[in-house]
């Protein structure tokens, strides 16, 4: 580990540690302890659908209290990778969010195919990774369950699940609660909370937040501009009953996108033949984005062998323009030895948004429906066994319209998709002995899922792409952002330029045939009538042992399961379903007093038939450029997390989390078209053919088996610590620092070098004044110290082997302020 690591570590721990002396000599002086002076406080979770300390629970879980949400500025889910060292989640443009966790996830854009993580928002699992904004405000905590889910929890959760939990209304307190911060680059964020207590048995919380930034980069991209709402509705019906209701509705605007040109591959070709590739960095910094005029000239510089010039400029204007809205309820009956849940939930979104990463546009107008209900038992038989059985269903309607206006290619997409999914599940935990348990649990899941649809196809060429050396058509007009096929179709009427549906060079000169004429290829797609049935059971075994009240042991073996789906990719229409072994062996345990904590969990996962999202070809003739979802072999990962939290003094907490991550795809084979050189990676590429359709197609298969996986360093480590100073008796300060170190990972489904993000240090710190009540507090704030600014996402623009990518964001500081009523 680097030099900058250990200078992190050792600022952080100066930072946590330098008040010592004062809040020693405040303690001898008899102020009064800090309010965890009765050691380290549980936090009670309900990931197995029951209330239970997270540190008795047998599971591996992370939480994330709702004064560390606050703390480290989480607004969107990619925030929270600061906090959890499994989780990493990256934002790939507009309101599209990828999940993985312990390098299992999914890089789903598109709205036919569903993200390996599962995203529960308020208890309802949220279908698409589109709609997890908005959501992070007056919270009581967010858990990240990590492994598959493949029992209590319904959906595609085969890499773990993410709990977003609103805090409740509370019948009979009347408070509000108000917090707001500004910073550099007009970053403001403001979150409130009023709780009225109608009655002895009704009360009503309603709760908003605002939050914005301008542009992080040079070319007007990267902002962020977004609101919520949310209210609920608590009754207690009898004393055995109680009903609570929740709507919430919220709003993404801004420009979004945002991307940086990271250079080109360059074929070198010898007397022999093709030779590799060579690697041209542009130097542009993570504040330059692809609308520079900096980066337009670049890429305008760039040779397009397919359109036999170059010259392409980016046209495309990115917004964001999206709303959601939903309502649930959430019903408790207790019916004697448990409790009986009834939780019914529909979910809409609204998208209309535009992104330019490596595009000249890619625009989607889209409309996502969902209807969920899950009827649950949760109780007791006798005084040794707990038992959970309940059932679920899941339905989910698509209509789109969509087109990726590539320069060279255009897919001009209209689809509609639907999902019904069924599961019932049970978990029975048994005391075998005292303290030694056992447990149980199956889910069986039925999913149906239907797509129709059709992709009219655009393809700009000058004449035979595979002319040597290439064919000049220097006026030749790319392929212009228009909304409609009809558009595009007047525009190159209007140039002179045929649209044909046979390529001109397979033509013969007497039907109008050309090896040189510049022409336009409509190749539609249309995909009608697909169904897909999967189905699937999943299973738990675990056994946990207490050695005492404060110290416990576990061990499991689970599995998980994710649908398979579609692709609107000729030759690729489907995948399988991809699924998920998982072994877990851990130790949970509070010393000292209650004042030192130390949680250890080792892990094994092995992944069967493994689902990959990213752009590529299809095997259509000619290829078109898509992004779909394919299978792509086996992978294994191992590793262990170590939890350590130490309560030093009644005002001191110092903690670490540490996360090693061996990853490895076992078998990782995929294929791409064969149009001359092999595709910039430095996997393994070898030249076949299949036949697809009915016609032979000249193809390479990639290899990438024994590379690491993505997104998968293999350390990650965070380290905190927090200082309270008191003020004399009713005055303190609380100075906080954390800091998190990630080694080298790969992100790039090409594994090229030169796009591997190197170990990177993060350290942030705050200080905050205020009365020892906590009814108020202000807060000078710091994030991301260094600047350290590491590549988090990578994409080739195929057409001139140009590859973008987007940065994690800079550094911000500023004033927070909170308040509470009475």
């Amino acid at each position: 580990m680097s030099t900058r690591f250990f200078l992190t570590v050792s600022a952080v721990a100066v930072l946590a540690a330098a008040p010592l002396g004062a809040a020693r000599a405040a303690d001898e002086a008899g102020s009064s302890p800090s309010d965890q002076g009765g050691g380290i406080t549980d936090i009670v979770v309900t990931a197995q659908h029951v209330e239970e300390s997270a540190q008795r629970a047998a599971i591996a879980i992370d939480v994330v209290s709702a004064e560390e949400l606050v703390r480290q500025a989480v607004s969107r889910p990619e925030d929270l990778s600061k906090i959890v060292p499994a989780l990493s989640i990256t934002n790939n443009g507009g309101p599209y969010s990828v999940f993985f966790v312990r390098g299992v996830g999914n890089s789903t854009l598109n709205a036919y195919s569903d993200p390996g993580i599962a995203f529960n928002y308020d208890g309802v699992y949220i279908g698409r990774p589109s709609s997890t904004s908005g959501t992070f405000y007056d919270l009581e905590r967010v858990e990240v369950l990590k492994g598959p889910q493949g029992t209590l929890y319904g959906r595609n959760a085969t890499g773990g699940a993410i709990n977003v939990i609103p805090r409740r209304p509370q019948i009979g307190e009347t408070s509000a609660e108000f917090i707001a911060s500004y910073g550099n680059y007009n970053a403001l964020s403001a979150q409130g909370a009023v709780n009225l207590g109608v009655s002895d048995s009704a009360a009503v919380r309603l709760s908003g937040n605002y939050v914005s930034h301008d542009p992080y980069l040079d070319d007007g991209t990267g902002d962020l501009d977004e609101f919520g709402l949310r209210a609920q509705l608590a009754l207690e019906l009898s004393p055995a009953a109680d009903l609570r209701i929740a709507a919430d509705y919220a709003h993404q605007g801004g420009v979004g996108s945002f991307s940086t040109y990271l250079g080109s591959a360059t074929p070198n070709f010898s007397m022999s033949g093709f030779t590799g590739y060579t690697f041209n960095p542009t130097d542009f910094g993570p504040k330059n984005g692809i609308l520079s005029p900096e980066s337009q000239a670049w890429a305008g510089s760039l040779f397009v062998r397919q359109a036999g010039r170059a010259g392409r400029f980016t046209s495309g204007v990115p917004y964001n323009d999206n709303d959601y809205w939903g309502i649930s309820a959430e019903l408790n009956v207790d019916v004697g030895a448990g409790t009986l849940s009834v939780l019914p939930a529909y979910r809409e979104a609204d998208l209309d948004n535009l992104f330019t990463a490596g595009m000249n546009g890619a625009k989607t107008r889209e409309k996502d429906k969902q209807t969920s209900l899950e009827v649950r038992y949760a109780g007791n038989i006798g005084d040794k066994a707990d038992i959970v059985v309940g059932g679920y269903y899941f339905s989910e309607r698509i209509k789109t319209n969509t087109y990726f206006s590539q320069f060279t290619l255009v897919p001009y997409q209209d689809f509609e998709t639907g999902t019904d999914s069924y599961a019932a599940f049970g978990k029975l935990t048994y005391e075998l002995a005292p303290g030694f348990k056992l447990t149980a649990a199956g889910r069986y899941t039925w999913d149906k899922k239907k797509f129709d649809g059709v992709s009219d196809v655009y393809i700009l060429f000058c004449g035979n792409p595979g002319a040597n050396p290439p064919n000049l058509c220097p006026t030749l007009p790319f392929i212009p952002l228009v909304d409609s096929a009809a558009e595009l179709r007047d525009f190159y009427a209007d140039a002179g330029i045929p649209v044909v549906n046979v390529p001109l060079y397979v033509l013969p000169p007497m039907a109008g045939g050309s090896q040189t004429a510049p022409f336009v290829l409509n190749a539609p797609l249309t995909i009608s009538d697909q169904k897909l049935d999967n189905e699937k059971f999943t299973y738990r075994l675990a056994a946990e042992y207490e050695f005492s009240p404060t110290s416990m042991v576990y061990a499991s073996y689970e599995t998980g399961y994710h649908s398979g789906g579609f692709a609107f990719a000729k030759g690729l229409e489907t995948y399988d379903p991809e699924t998920l072994d998982a072994w877990t062996i851990g130790t949970k345990n509070r010393f000292a007093n209650n004042t030192v904590q130390l949680n250890i969990e080792g892990f094994y996962w092995k992944y069967h038939d493994q689902q990959i999202s990213q752009f590529g070809y299809d095997l259509g003739t000619p290829p078109t450029t898509v992004f779909l979802t394919r299978n792509i072999g086996q992978a294994t990962m191992y590793g262990f997390d170590a939890d350590l939290q130490w309560l030093a003094t009644p005002n001191t907490m110092l903690g670490a989390n540490i996360q090693y991550l061996h990853s490895n795809y076992d078998s990782f084979t995929y294929y791409v078209p064969n149009q001359g050189p092999p595709p910039p990676t430095t996997c393994g590429t070898s030249p076949t053919s299949q036949v697809i359709n009915g016609s032979t197609v000249s193809l390479y298969e990639v290899d990438c088996s024994g590379k690491s996986a993505l997104n998968s360093p293999k350390w990650s480590i965070n380290l905190f610590g927090e200082q309270t100073i008191p003020v004399g008796d009713d005055y303190k300060f609380v100075v906080q620092a954390n800091g998190r170190y990630r080694s080298a990972a790969e992100i790039d489904g090409s594994f090229n070098p030169y796009l591997k993000p190197g170990e990177s240090v993060v350290a942030n710190a705050s200080v905050a004044f205020g009365p020892e009540d906590d009814k108020w507090s202000v807060t000078a704030f710091v994030n991301n110290i260094g600047n350290d600014r590491r590549l988090s996402t990578v994409s080739m623009v195929t057409n001139v082997n140009a590859f973008i990518g987007t940065f994690e964001p800079p550094r911000t500081y500023g004033v927070r302020v909170a308040m509470k009523l009475p």
